[in-house]
């Protein structure tokens, strides 16, 4: 309690030091986010070219990241660079505020559906300074939509394939100061396998005060309830892996209230959230969980070419298993805190010369301390091209359940570690995009989870990433990558070769958006045993303006019927991989106003 008192004081001091008038530009506050990292952002345009049910499906298509699924709803797990773990080791954020389920450290995927996004931004590879536990492959941030005329609104509705149903209306506006904001998401479907229905309700709510200076404070809610139930993936030993009727009931919600000002030059930024669960499974498995948290950062440009970023951080994680039938588990109820305080710095030594360098100081009850440094150089030839370098590193602190909760425990367990080394080159004109990334990423600690648990040796992680970006003219654009991953001896889940192409058409009131994936080299096991069938699959989604308020769409999924199947996540199976749907269509309306 007294370490939190401490880290109160801090955000307090931070807000007192800062709270003046130190002529920021707001081009020059914003480039702060871009900090020598690999970044990408999936726009709202973007994802109006496709048809997603989870927010986390809109990543399928982007270089360093693959998604697994286990159909067309239910979970949606994403992985960067070979670290996913059911977003135990990569970060997942909505509008910056953590989002895991705090027994497990698991993101709970299906649980953040498509009907409220803006956009998504990915970081690939580690961030720890900036992000904390858990960024060792990269990190997702949600952003949800922000209201900017004094009504507006949106009704999306589609149905389909497997008697899928997808039903999203969201209505806002900013009237005078008051900002508000509602959106449900209901969806419903039988699933393309036995046994994998899947009924969902998504509710989120925003309210916000805009005062005179333009500083605001903004309280954000969400509620989500969730039924999925799970196929016979595969039978182990002769027996299945689920019965006839597993299912999975999830209760999740989260609140978060942010305090923003900016100042001449500064931006202060402070956060308050909190987030539960409820889990019910039909094999006697009752989990509860929270997580609760507080966050500060400040930026501020020191000059005209340097820009400061400082924060904290306090989380506490809670967990309750309350019955389960499993003789691997104790019944219990338990929780950790961590703290954290961190500073990254960007100074433009020229024009053509920038560097970053930051560290973080994280401090968790259990696993103890960690340092956290990142430091990188970016030089600009011309307005068109760079190239630049970044040291950076992540970490992972062990979660609860290996603490605590499984017989195979260990409260002597270490914090997982990664470090990354990468180097790049973009070349950008207004029509043309080209940029290719290779990186190294040596990690050390990693949690083994066989009996008892203990962290292991090392391993190294290294690949080449490429991406382009070409607009033909108003009626044609096309995007292309292509990610080479090597393992190593860890290829389970871990494709070496993922080539991605999306292909838009304009013309008059249509629009047509191609998109196709192929994966090779996939294996189910370590080492490069048990191959996985090469697959390559093609969407489309076209679309017909009636008016600038009304559009019509069709939305066909694997047109090819493509067979395959993907490894997922999921350490209860024994041998986890899933048959994907064949061909799938979909039809829906999108109504503005």
């Amino acid at each position: 309690m007294k370490k939190f008192s401490l880290l109160l004081c801090f955000l307090f001091s931070a807000t007192t030091i800062f709270a003046s008038d130190v002529s920021l530009s707001l081009e020059k506050l914003f480039e702060q986010q871009d900090t020598i990292t690999t970044t990408q952002k999936v726009t709202n345009q973007d994802i109006e070219k496709v048809n997603p049910i989870e927010a986390l499906e809109v990543l399928k298509n982007v270089p360093g990241v693959l998604v697994q699924k286990t159909g067309d709803t239910g979970r949606t797990d994403p992985s960067i660079r070979g670290f996913g773990d059911n977003c135990r080791r990569i970060v997942v954020l909505i509008d910056g505020k953590p989002e895991f389920m705090s027994l497990f450290g698991c993101g709970v995927s299906h649980s953040m559906l498509a009907g409220n996004i803006d956009r998504v931004e990915i970081t690939k590879g580690p961030d720890g300074v900036l992000y904390g536990s858990g960024a060792l492959g990269g990190v997702i941030n949600i952003i949800t939509k922000t209201p900017t005329k004094p009504l507006e609104g949106s009704i999306d509705v589609s149905f389909g394939s497997f008697n899928t149903q997808n039903a999203k209306v969201y209505v806002g506006g900013l009237q005078s100061n008051i900002l508000y904001e509602v959106a449900a998401n209901k969806i419903t479907s039988d699933g393309h396998l036995p046994n994998s229905q899947y009924n969902a309700t998504d509710l989120y709510e925003k309210l916000g005060y805009i005062f005179r200076d333009g500083s605001s404070l903004i309280f954000e809610a969400k509620q989500f309830q969730g039924v999925k139930h799970e196929p016979e993936v595969r039978k182990q030993n002769g027996d299945p892996v689920y019965g006839d009727n597993y299912w999975e009931d999830y209760h999740r919600n989260s609140y978060q209230l942010n305090f923003d000002k900016f100042f001449s030059r500064g931006h202060l930024s402070i956060r308050g959230y909190r987030n539960d669960g409820d889990h019910k499974f039909s094999n006697n498995w009752h989990s509860k969980d929270s997580l609760t948290g507080a966050m500060a950062n400040y930026d501020w440009e020191i000059g005209d070419d340097n820009l400061l970023k400082i924060g904290a951080d306090y989380k506490q994680q809670e967990g309750e298993l309350l019955s389960t039938n499993s003789s691997s588990m104790y019944l219990g109820s338990w929780k950790l805190y961590e703290y954290a305080f961190y500073a990254l710095d960007k100074h433009n030594f020229t024009d053509k010369l920038t560097a970053v360098a930051g560290v973080r100081y994280n401090n968790n009850e259990i696993s103890g301390e960690q340092f956290v440094p990142r430091a990188g150089l970016e030089y600009s030839f011309t307005e068109s091209f760079l190239v630049k370098g970044l040291y950076s590193r992540g970490f992972r602190s062990p979660y609860l359940n290996e603490l605590y909760l499984v017989k195979a425990r260990n409260e002597d367990l270490k914090a997982e570690i990664v470090d990354s080394y990468e180097i790049g080159t973009e070349f950008k004109t207004d029509d043309f995009i080209f940029n290719v990334t290779g990186f190294v990423m040596k990690g050390d600690n990693l949690i083994q989870r066989v009996p008892p648990l203990k962290n292991v040796g090392e391993y190294e992680f290294k690949g080449v990433e490429l991406y382009l970006s070409y607009f033909f003219n108003k009626f044609v654009d096309a995007q292309a990558g292509y990610t080479y991953f090597d393992a190593g001896e860890h290829t389970q889940g871990r494709p070496q070769d993922k080539i991605d192409l999306n292909v838009n058409f304009n013309i008059s009131r249509w629009s047509l958006a191609l998109n196709g994936m192929y994966v090779g080299n996939y294996y189910a096991k370590d080492e490069k045993q048990d191959r996985l069938d090469d697959f390559a699959v093609v969407s489309a989604k076209l679309s017909f303006a009636v008016n600038d308020n009304i559009k019509l769409f069709v939305d066909g999924e694997n047109l090819t019927n493509q067979e395959y199947e993907i490894f997922l996540d999921r350490e209860a199976d024994g041998y986890p991989i899933t048959k994907m749907p064949g061909a799938a269509v979909y039809f829906g309306t999108q109504i503005k106003f």
